[in-house]
């Protein structure tokens, strides 16, 4: 027994706190796959050696969490525990937010505790670090928890935080965040019709002029060009976009290729079970008149199959399993209101203990999400074998077989790079070179894949701006040198060198397919 002057919610939101925490610290210290897993590493240091993203470097998305990862190396130091603290903290906020939510719908302690706990195991550990698809997806639920409760109770302070939440949501990743910012809007729209003279319309336009205020001050005091942030944020991506939906030959993800029964039923088994009985259930709270219910019900119906779709068009493992125990909740809700035969109950909540330990183990403890979940995890090496600030990582990748060659070759590019005194610029997606040397490497992109992936390549219609952008870097950084770092030919300067006007290399390979550097000459005529 608790003693008496210990608030039991208190306690119970602790111990979530704490939970989510460590479950994805733990899942997050596993495995590497770089493209991945140090996206926001190198991006985020360089903010703060005042070198932005949009502005200065090519991306075309993650805006958001650059931004976040700078504050978080700013608090707690330039390292990779600063980088997985800043996942945990992500993922303790989502399980907070789930919390308070079903807190609202008068479920008892326990189920509560049961539904976050599985959230926050299914939620950002299977990324386990900073990436932009998961932080959309968690500001996009926030939005939606927020939202309902708004909506339902008429909460003017929750009407006034939502626009702020589509900002971050946004400029953390397009998609799903447009679908879900759209549904919320059609629906507000729909409410302050019908309830046109209550206080909620009055926070809510308080709070878009406010958030877009916010927005214009940050891009004046980071001096970003409204060109860039339109051409990387918005119009190559619509292309990105354009390709999957019209299953474009270039596409990495055609639609067309995502339409069959193992990808819609069998790789979301579990998550359609639960959709498909929220359904029914709906139908059944159709003729029972309970406007309330019916609407959470709807919301949740359209929001997951918007997540649902969004997943299907991107180019990564499954990360929206924390659907489940939402679902399952409402299901659970839904029971309650119906005064169903607690049999069903039961059965819910069986059938959520079995899905979130089958995808705990698979996601967080083997890993699937970075492709090492057949790899023997007990020839993983302390990536502080690397440098320091890398302490807590263990090493293990699927590009090589032995960690150990592959932290040699990552050792003997460091020293390379560190006794060379020249300007230098670095292309690879081991992007932790320039917080380890403590050096502004003068990186171009967050990542590098071609066929117009993540930046226009040489057939691209916007191939021009970007070429524009790195000739740009290239001048007024004054580099003399690039150095090409990856796994066998995953980096090639063949692909690399239609982006400069007028210049000619001299190339040396150090190991070949793998680490190379190409001084910049005088070109001859």
């Amino acid at each position: 027994m608790l003693p008496k002057i210990i608030n039991i919610n208190f306690f119970t939101l602790i111990v979530l706190i704490i939970y989510s925490f460590l479950i994805n610290w733990l899942s997050g210290n596993i495995g590497v796959l770089p493209i991945d897993t140090f996206g926001f590493f190198d991006t985020g240091y360089s903010i703060l050696e005042n070198k932005l993203p949009i502005r200065d470097f090519w991306i075309f998305t993650g805006l958001t969490v650059d931004y976040l990862q700078a504050g978080f190396f700013f608090i707690f130091g330039e390292s990779w525990m600063s980088y997985i603290f800043h996942a945990s903290a992500i993922n303790a906020l989502g399980t907070i937010c789930f919390y308070y939510f079903l807190k609202n719908f008068n479920l008892n302690l326990f189920s509560v505790f049961i539904y976050c706990i599985s959230f926050a195991t299914l939620c950002y550990p299977v990324s386990g670090t900073p990436y932009a698809y998961m932080h959309s997806y968690v500001f996009s639920l926030i939005s939606i928890f927020l939202f309902i409760t708004a909506y339902l109770y008429k909460k003017n302070l929750s009407w006034f935080i939502l626009p702020y939440l589509f900002y971050l949501s946004f400029f953390s990743m397009q998609t799903p965040s447009f679908y879900i910012i759209t549904l919320i809007l059609l629906f507000s729209l729909f409410h302050f019709i019908k309830n046109y003279k209550t206080q909620n319309f009055n926070f809510f336009l308080l709070g878009c002029l406010s958030s877009t205020l916010v927005f214009i001050l940050f891009m004046f005091l980071t001096k970003t060009p409204i060109k860039n942030l339109i051409y990387q944020y918005f119009l190559f991506p619509l292309t990105i976009g354009e390709g999957r939906w019209f299953s474009d030959s270039t596409a990495f993800v055609k639609l067309s290729d995502q339409l069959n029964f193992k990808r819609i039923f069998g790789d979301f088994k579990f998550i359609q079970v639960f959709y498909f009985s929220l359904i029914i259930l709906t139908i059944k709270l159709f003729f029972k008149k309970n406007n309330k219910l019916f609407f959470l019900n709807i919301i949740i119906l359209l929001s997951c199959f918007l997540f649902f779709l969004n997943q299907l068009m991107q180019a990564n493992q499954i990360y929206i399993f924390s659907l489940i125990p939402i679902l399952a909740s409402i299901i659970h809700i839904n029971l309650k209101s119906l005064e169903s035969r607690k049999e069903f109950l039961i059965l819910v909540l069986i059938i959520l203990t079995f899905s979130t330990a089958k995808y705990h183990l698979r996601y967080n403890v083997d890993r699937k999400f970075i492709d090492i979940e057949k790899l023997d995890k007990k020839i993983a090496l302390d990536a502080e074998k690397i440098d320091t600030k890398l302490k807590h990582l263990k090493w293990i990748t699927i590009n090589f077989k032995d960690p150990i060659e592959e932290i040699d070759l990552i050792k003997k590019a460091l020293f390379l790079i560190k006794e060379d005194k020249r300007e230098k610029m670095i292309i690879t997606h081991y992007q932790f070179f320039s917080l380890i040397l403590n050096e502004d490497l003068n990186i171009l992109n967050r990542w590098y894949l071609w066929n117009n992936n993540t930046h226009p390549t040489q057939n691209h219609k916007y191939f021009n701006i970007y070429k524009q952008m790195v000739n740009e870097n290239l001048k007024k950084n004054r580099i003399e040198v690039i150095y090409l770092l990856g796994s066998d030919n995953e980096i090639l300067f063949s692909n690399i060198k239609n982006y400069f006007n007028n210049v000619c290399f001299k190339d040396n390979v150090v190991v070949k397919n793998r680490l190379s550097y190409h001084k910049i000459i005088t070109c001859k005529n």
